[in-house]
C-alpha cells in the first residue's frame, strides 16, 4: 500500500495510540497503585521510567530516520508499546512494573518522532500546520480514553484494559507494516551532523521550550486525576472527564492552528499560548467552583495545543537536511522534561500533599512564555 493520504491516516492513528497511551495510565494509576501497593513516590518511579525509556530512543532515532527512512522507527516503537501493555496487564511485582513501564517509553518515544518527521517529510511547506493536525490525534486519544477505559475496567478489570490497548496498538502497526514510507532526508549516517545541531541556539530554545511543555503536559495526564479524587473529592469518572475536557479543547485548538499561525505567525502563537497555559492551569489547581474549574481545563487545552507541534514543525523548517535528527533532538528535551516535572510532583505530593505538587507544573509553565521570545528576537 502506497500513498500519501494512507500514510497521513497510519501516521494520525499512531499518534492517537500515544495520546490514548498518556491519558490511560493517568488514568488506571489508582487501580495501578492499589493492586500492587504503590505509594505516591513509587508511582512517580513508573512515571519516571517511561520516561527515561522515551528519552533512552530519542536521540539515536534521528539519525536513524535521516539515513534510513521512518518506518523502521515507527514499526518497532509500535511494536515495544502493544508488548509493554500486554505484559502490564499481567504484571504481579514492582520489578516488572518498572522493566515495562521502561519498555513502554522506548517505543512511545519512537512513535512521535517517527510519526512527525514522516509527515514533516510529505508536507514540507507546511510543516507547522502539518505537525499540528498530526498532533491534534493526540488529543482524539487521549479525549477517548476515559470513554474505553472506564467501561472495560469494569467489566475486565485492569489487566482488560491493558490487554484491550495492546490489540489495539497491534492493529495499528500492521497497517503501517503495509505502507511504504518517505526516505530519509540525509545521504548516509549522518550522526557527526546531527551532534553539530546542538550548538545551534534556535534549536537549543526549542529543546528548552520543549522540555517545559512536556514536563506540563505530563504531570497534567499523571496527576489530574488522583489530584481531584483525592484533594477535591471527585468520584474517579467524573476526575477522568477532566482528561477528556482537556484533550477535547486540545483538539479544537490544534484544528484552528490552521488560521492562527497565518494571523499571528509561530513565534507569536507560541508566546501567547505559554501565557495563556500558565494562567488556566494555576485556576485550574487552585480554584475550588467546579464550573470554574471545569472552564480553566477547557482554556488549558486549547492555549498548550498548539506549543509541542509548532515546536516540532519549527524544528523541520530550521533544518530540512537533518529532518529527523532535529526534530529528535527537540524531543529528547521534552523527554527531559517528562523524566524530570512529574516525579517532582509525585515527590512534593509525598512530602507536602498533593495540592503542593501541582504546582510544580504551574510554574513550569510560567517559564514557557521565554524562549519563544527569545526565537523570536534571533530569528
Amino acid at each position: 500500500m502506497t500513498g500519501g493520504r494512507s500514510l497521513i491516516l497510519a501516521a494520525w492513528l499512531g499518534i492517537f495510540i500515544y495520546g490514548y497511551l498518556n491519558a490511560m495510565l493517568g488514568i488506571v494509576l489508582p487501580n495501578l497503585m492499589e493492586k500492587l501497593h504503590l505509594d505516591k513516590a513509587q508511582a512517580a518511579t513508573f512515571f519516571m521510567l517511561t520516561s527515561v525509556g522515551l528519552l533512552v530512543a530519542a536521540v539515536p532515532s534521528g539519525p536513524v530516520m535521516d539515513a534510513f527512512g521512518t518506518k523502521l522507527v515507527v514499526c518497532l516503537g509500535l511494536f515495544l508499546v502493544a508488548s509493554a501493555f500486554w505484559g502490564l496487564g499481567s504484571a504481579r511485582s514492582k520489578k516488572t512494573l518498572y522493566m515495562l513501564s521502561f519498555v513502554l517509553g522506548l517505543g512511545g518515544s519512537m512513535v512521535v518522532a517517527g510519526e512527525n518527521t514522516a509527515m514533516s517529510l510529505v508536507n514540507s511547506g507546511q510543516r507547522e500546520v502539518a505537525a499540528n493536525l498530526l498532533n491534534l490525534f493526540f488529543g482524539v486519544g487521549a479525549f477517548v480514553a476515559p470513554f474505553v477505559v472506564m467501561p472495560v475496567l469494569k467489566k475486565g478489570g485492569f489487566s482488560g484494559v491493558l490487554r484491550a490497548s495492546s490489540v489495539l496498538t497491534a492493529l495499528v502497526l500492521c497497517l503501517h507494516l503495509a505502507l511504504a514510507f518517505p526516505p530519509g532526508s540525509a545521504q548516509g549516517f549522518p550522526l557527526a551532523r546531527a551532534g553539530a545541531l546542538l550548538g545551534e541556539p534556535k534549536l537549543l530554545l526549542l529543546m528548552f521550550l520543549v522540555f517545559l511543555y512536556v514536563g506540563t503536559e505530563f504531570s497534567f495526564w499523571s496527576w489530574t486525576v488522583t489530584f481531584f479524587t483525592m484533594q477535591r473529592g471527585y468520584a474517579q469518572k467524573s476526575a477522568s472527564r477532566m482528561i477528556s475536557t482537556f484533550a477535547l479543547a486540545m483538539i479544537a485548538g490544534r484544528w484552528a492552528t490552521q488560521w492562527t499561525l497565518a494571523a499571528f505567525g509561530p513565534e507569536t502563537l507560541l508566546t501567547i499560548s505559554a501565557v495563556g497555559s500558565v494562567a488556566c492551569l494555576a485556576g485550574m489547581y487552585t480554584l475550588r467552583n467546579r464550573p470554574l474549574v471545569a472552564l480553566c481545563t477547557l482554556a488549558a487545552g486549547w492555549f498548550m495545543a498548539a506549543i509541542f507541534p509548532t515546536a516540532l514543525g519549527l524544528a523541520g523548517s530550521f533544518f530540512p537536511s537533518l529532518v529527523g535528527s532535529a526534530i529528535s533532538l527537540v524531543t529528547t528535551g521534552g523527554w527531559l522534561g517528562a523524566i524530570t516535572l512529574p516525579p517532582a510532583v509525585g515527590y512534593v505530593a509525598e512530602r507536602r500533599g498533593v495540592s503542593r505538587g501541582v504546582l510544580v507544573p504551574v510554574g513550569s509553565a510560567l517559564l514557557m512564555v521565554l524562549p519563544p521570545i527569545l526565537l523570536h528576537m534571533i530569528r
